[in-house]
């Protein structure tokens, strides 16, 4: 503070600091890389859009550095060198994806979107909020399309970063609802899976169980006895809103992560189907689908 490097803000009963003009300028003299996308540019005139986006980033890159994501231009490869199988994953932004298409970069003006999880198999768009649901534009699911024609695997999961565990239950009750607390229309863009985090301690382990969803559901449809198909015993065809069904009822296996886009239609098909219905999760995530689904006739049970 006496040397008129870092500044003390505060707002709310909240203190922080922040690295003052001067501070910016010995970073870029100092050739120091860490947390380069967030000091590099020194204009202070941003928009508020601008201004919550660079806050967003920055608490990205402080919670990738904590679970060990590299994000440093010379920590990963380029983006158009990067393999999809490469067994780390890396993040790469949203600006650096635009660079390398150009021109065709025209869906990505006004997206909520971040950047981009890449490795160990996947491709995973990465969101970010606190409480509210951001509200995604007919646009934005014209992204995955576009990612779709650069990297050998489909572009067909995101995930949306909170700060706490209660911000996912407020975040999911917006979606089953498919409205936010401001009243704005909410959906989850078209993504066959949509998983909340929270970057608390639990981060690192849901970001894991991302990567292990798919195998651990096989072992569970197994286990127990989970019917897949879309027919009856008597041929006649029925419409499957979650992973199966268990004796004719409708079940929902949520193996590591609650799959958001498809608990709206789970919730919402069989609430009013007039047969219980069941959805099994790890015990981390019982109460919050109990507090979810209170009203309907669905038991909520764990597999831990």
């Amino acid at each position: 503070l006496q040397s008129g490097l870092i500044m003390r803000i505060s707002q709310d009963g909240m203190a922080g600091y922040r690295l003052t003009l001067k501070g910016k300028k010995l970073t870029n003299t100092l050739n120091y890389m860490k947390y380069r996308d967030c000091i590099a540019d020194l204009d202070l005139h941003y928009s508020a859009n601008r201004r919550g986006r660079k806050r967003h980033f920055a608490y990205l890159y402080a919670l990738f550095d904590r679970a060990g994501v590299p994000f440093e231009v010379f920590a990963k490869p380029l983006i158009q060198d990067v393999d999809v199988n490469d067994e780390r994953r890396y993040f790469f932004s949203a600006l650096e994806f635009k660079r390398m298409i150009g021109i065709e970069a025209t869906p990505f003006k006004g997206s909520k979107l971040l950047g981009f999880l890449i490795g160990c198999g996947k491709v995973v768009s990465v969101f970010r909020s606190n409480f509210l649901m951001p509200v995604f534009g007919s646009h934005e699911t014209l992204i995955p399309q576009y990612v779709n024609r650069y990297f050998s695997v489909p572009l067909d999961t995101a995930i949306l970063i909170c700060d706490f565990e209660s911000s996912v239950t407020y975040l999911l009750q917006q979606i089953v609802e498919g409205v936010s607390y401001d009243k704005n229309r909410v959906n989850t863009a078209e993504y066959k899976k949509f998983i909340i985090l929270p970057g608390d301690d639990s981060f690192l382990g849901r970001l894991n169980d991302l990567y292990m969803d798919d195998e651990i559901q096989h072992k569970l449809i197994e286990r127990y006895r989970v019917d897949t198909s879309g027919k009856k015993a008597d041929g006649k065809i029925r419409f499957v809103f979650g992973t199966g069904f268990i004796d004719d009822a409708p079940v929902l296996l949520c193996p590591g992560n609650v799959n958001a886009a498809r608990l709206k239609y789970f919730v919402h098909n069989t609430g009013s189907n007039g047969i219980m219905s069941y959805i099994f999760c790890k015990y981390r995530d019982l109460a919050m689908l109990q507090e979810l689904t209170k009203d309907k006739q669905i038991k909520v049970i764990t597999i831990d």
